[in-house]
């Protein structure tokens, strides 16, 4: 017979993601383990609130209140930001954590997925109007590295040139 841990119950009925009903705020993504003897399973959430001045605001209220029964120990594996829009039933993923790194977003993604099954967008990355900059930015790169290359390739062809002349 097959019997569940308590810890494992406990997890169980912890909602995937909790967040604010719209808006854009810090998020972290949270594993849950248990602490029982004998019991690996652990569960990863999502908790994202507009009232947090810092992911570990976040981070400290919710593993206070799940760690309390003394059957649970949480983990902050990284954060971010999101970006709700419950009229156009859309959110968004982003960004990092300066304290707890970058969660992975796609994990983050799923576990809203699970909450919110009728949103027509979750997505995770870059926010859409940062798009343009960043493909400005790469492009400087390029140029930059490229004028670079140019400059080392003109300077070699003449060295040959001397060289053979």
């Amino acid at each position: 017979m097959c019997t569940q841990t308590k810890a494992a119950a406990l997890m169980a009925n912890l909602p995937p993601a909790d967040i604010d009903p719209s808006g854009v705020f810090k998020y972290v993504l949270i594993r849950v383990h248990s602490r029982e003897e004998g019991d690996d399973s652990e569960v990863d959430v999502v908790r994202g609130y507009g009232w947090a001045e810092y992911h570990a605001d976040i981070y400290d209220k919710v593993s206070e209140e799940l760690e309390k029964s003394g059957d649970l120990d949480c983990e902050c594996i990284g954060g971010g930001r999101i970006k709700h829009d419950p009229q156009a039933k859309k959110i968004h993923v982003y960004g990092y954590s300066m304290g707890f790194g970058r969660a992975n977003h796609a994990v983050s993604t799923e576990k809203l997925k699970a909450r919110y099954p009728d949103y027509e967008q979750l997505c995770s990355g870059l926010l859409p109007n940062c798009k343009l900059l960043r493909l400005q930015q790469m492009n400087l790169v390029i140029l930059k590295t490229s004028a670079v290359l140019k400059g080392q390739i003109g300077k070699c062809l003449q060295a040959v040139f001397r060289a053979s002349h």
